[in-house]
């Protein structure tokens, strides 16, 4: 292939690359970072299973309220007794003598019971801390659910940072690469006069092509961002998506400084980890109390010699009512195994929530280094930057003038991509520990 066909394929590749890349923007709105946040509060997988899990708890709770309400319970049933059972009676009943004793088949072919039993518990201390333990176990869970916000909110304005500087970066990316290509044009013109030989316009095209290839690079990473992005958005993955970079600033703010143990994400639910342990204690104590309850029960019975007594003969009703009280007299698993469980269970939600506080500090303390450290060296970065495009200006009028030295040039773009990318990565991630900071304090 001959430079000027090479040339045709490098131009028709761009083409169809900034027209793909301008296709999926053309009569898309620009989402802003307030938008995809109100969009990820609608729309995420995991906040919806959350808000269905609080749903759930809710009946729960209403479940273990209605336990103190009067259990009713219907029965029926129809016997078919081909063989009569034997009652047997003693024998000087009827007669006969002592020590003798007389068989006699009780009952009909046909028997049928009809009847309804009641029981209210009056007195029943471990339903009601059942019903305390199922209220905590509530809030737990709708403050699982603020944690979950409060997460998702944190991953979608690190994935929105993302796709902001990769968006930028990849802009940056094209029009360097328009830049060189006129660079390029301006060597083969030399080339053309015979100012310059063939050894640098081979040169030239190849770093035209290592420009084409980092701009593809830079674009993929930008669809990946985007690709976050939709995740936790919970957006289509099919449609596309445009984020509005003019509505934020990418300059870092100053993050929130003292770490405050109760403004933790999960602090809240921590605590409720502690209290439901200790419910469930004080449960399993309740539950070796006395049960006092109120019973109560009406039934009929008839009964015939054929299947027809259910319309033809008498039935016969009978009914009670009384107390019922349960004492617990010994039962091991429950008086010592269980209690001893529960105790420390209580015990280990404790040290589970002092152990989660130590870890977010820690955290806390990281991202505080990580931000210093990010933002020092991002000022350098910028102030490189500057330096490292101020030498390809220089270096392209150089070119203007006809002087040609393609090892300087491609030294210089090579410079400028090593250090845009560090900028870029220094930039991200003073951003990443500003959220980080900020989720860390409950903003």
């Amino acid at each position: 292939m001959n430079l000027k066909n090479k040339r045709s394929a490098v131009q028709l590749w761009l083409l169809i690359l900034w027209t793909a890349t301008t296709r999926i923007c053309i009569g898309q709105p620009d989402w802003t970072l307030d938008q995809c946040l109100d969009y990820a509060a609608a729309h995420n997988k995991e906040l919806l299973a959350g808000r269905q899990r609080t749903t759930v708890a809710t009946i729960a709770t209403s479940q273990s309220k209605a336990s103190l309400l009067p259990v009713v319970s219907g029965s029926a049933s129809l016997d078919h007794y081909w063989q009569i059972p034997v009652q047997v009676f003693p024998g000087e009943l009827l007669g006969q003598p002592q020590g003798t004793f007389i068989p006699v088949r009780l009952g009909t072919p046909w028997m049928g019971n009809v009847g309804l039993k009641a029981d209210w518990s009056l007195i029943d201390v471990a339903g009601w801390k059942q019903i305390k333990t199922a209220m905590l176990e509530q809030q737990w869970k709708a403050g699982q659910n603020l944690s979950e916000q409060k997460l998702v909110s944190k991953n979608v304005r690190m994935a929105y940072y993302s796709a902001a500087l990769k968006q930028q970066d990849y802009h940056t990316a094209e029009i360097r690469l328009q830049d060189f290509r006129e660079s390029h044009r301006l060597i083969t013109l030399s080339f053309d006069k015979g100012i310059t030989d063939q050894i640098a316009v081979n040169q030239s095209l190849a770093l035209l092509e290592d420009l084409s290839d980092e701009a593809a690079g830079v674009r993929a990473a930008y669809q990946q961002s985007l690709l976050d992005l939709k995740f936790w958005m919970g957006f289509p993955f099919a449609d596309s998506i445009r984020i509005d970079t003019s509505s934020i600033s990418i300059t870092e703010a100053a993050p929130p400084t003292g770490f405050n143990p109760q403004l933790l994400p999960d602090f809240v639910q921590d605590s409720l980890s502690v209290e439901i342990a200790g419910s469930a204690y004080v449960q399993s104590r309740a539950a070796l109390y006395p049960k006092l309850s109120v019973v109560s029960g009406y039934s009929r019975l008839g009964f015939g010699s054929e299947a027809s007594f259910i319309t033809r003969s008498k039935w016969f009703s009978s009914g009670y009512v009384g107390l019922r009280l349960s004492v617990p007299v010994f039962d091991m698993p429950r008086m010592h195994h269980q209690l001893k469980k529960d105790k420390e269970s209580m015990l280990l939600a404790q040290a589970e929530r002092e152990a989660n506080i130590s870890s977010a500090n820690k955290a806390f303390l990281t991202a505080e280094i990580n931000y210093s450290r990010a933002k020092q060296e991002l000022a350098s970065l910028r102030a490189k930057e500057t330096l490292a495009v101020e030498n390809i200006r220089l270096s392209t009028k150089k070119l203007e003038k006809g002087i040609i030295d393609m090892m300087q040039m491609k030294q210089l773009q090579d410079e400028l991509t090593v250090i845009r990318s560090k900028r870029l990565a220094a930039q991200l991630q003073s951003l990443i520990e500003i959220v980080e900071i900020e989720y860390l304090q409950g903003h």
